[in-house]
């Protein structure tokens, strides 16, 4: 039986081995990456009639919560909206003592 050769080759001075190390070590980096960054949840954007309807209170109301810095509500050109998960955010809980 003959003997295998083992034949070496290398890219810039950098045996393939190493190369392939640091291709694992760059993987495993990148998938430890993509566990630790979440992507940023879309903004759901309401209308105030959507808003009114959705708290069951009427448009005056929606104004004035909006007036009192209850609810922040964002302009867009000549259109009023509120971000969704806001509203939710502004809903506070009322504990009975």
């Amino acid at each position: 039986m003959e003997p295998q050769k083992i034949t070496t080759t290398q890219i810039q001075s950098i045996e393939a081995s190493e190369l392939l190390t640091r291709f694992d070590k760059l993987d495993n980096r990148l998938n430890q990456l993509q566990e630790t960054v979440k992507p940023r949840p879309e903004t759901h954007l309401l209308t105030r009639q959507e808003v009114a309807k959705w708290l069951d209170i009427s448009l005056p109301t929606l104004h004035a919560w909006t007036k009192n810095s209850i609810l922040q509500a964002y302009r867009i050109g000549n259109k009023v909206r509120y971000k969704k998960n806001e509203v939710l955010a502004s809903l506070q809980t009322i504990s009975h003592k």
